[in-house]
């Protein structure tokens, strides 16, 4: 996968696939739990008990605790 896009298929903290209704959920879930900054999200998708992340192409935040936090959780 390009290092940009994230397939996440697990939540954390208290979170379960029923919370997620919409890619606003989704989004939120991403700013609050993952601490994606939001002007580095450039789209979200939702599937079935997943959703994809990505992020706009930038290398400034590779070393970013909340980039190297994100590559573990997909």
């Amino acid at each position: 996968m390009k290092d940009n896009v994230f397939l996440i298929r697990s939540l954390d903290s208290g979170w379960d696939w029923p919370d997620i209704y919409s890619e606003d959920d989704v989004e939120l879930y991403c700013l609050e739990e993952l601490e994606v900054p939001e002007e580095h999200i450039d789209e979200v998708k939702c599937y079935n008990n997943a959703f994809q992340l990505t992020l706009k192409r930038q290398r400034s935040y590779h070393n970013d605790d909340w980039y190297v936090n994100l590559q573990r959780s997909a």
